[in-house]
């Protein structure tokens, strides 16, 4: 009998051993931006930056200006988009201004889902 005995690595998301995993979701912004795009699947920049102004203002209790949403918006497009994109967990198309949630292994979800709540200090 030649049967393959079933390991722990075989279930195990390669996204859980890529250091790039981790630095996308060492900011509260790119966290939250994944939190958004499991909910909805596919939106804009322009709305994602909406929604993390509108997080901004529960968050520290003071109103977002229009400043403030040009700025996420565009840490969104240079910064945190980019930097998911290549992480493997979104896909990004900049002439029409689409994101959206790739398929994810259902450990990097909860990983995701668990991480939303903890903010640092540092969002770069």
């Amino acid at each position: 009998m030649n049967r393959r005995r079933h390991s722990v690595e075989d279930d195990f998301p390669p996204q859980l051993s890529d250091d790039q995993f981790y630095r996308a979701l060492s900011s509260y912004h790119r966290r939250c931006v994944l939190s958004y795009l499991l909910e909805e699947n596919e939106t804009t920049v322009d709305e994602l930056a909406t929604v993390l102004c509108g997080w901004e203002t529960t968050t520290t209790g003071t109103m977002q200006t229009s400043t403030d949403h040009s700025k996420i918006h565009v840490a969104l497009v240079h910064v945190h988009l980019p930097k998911l994109v290549d992480a493997g967990l979104i896909e990004y198309e900049p002439n029409i201004g689409s994101v959206q949630i790739n398929i994810l292994h259902p450990q990097v979800v909860d990983i995701i889902r668990q991480s939303v709540g903890v903010r640092q200090s540092d969002d770069s």
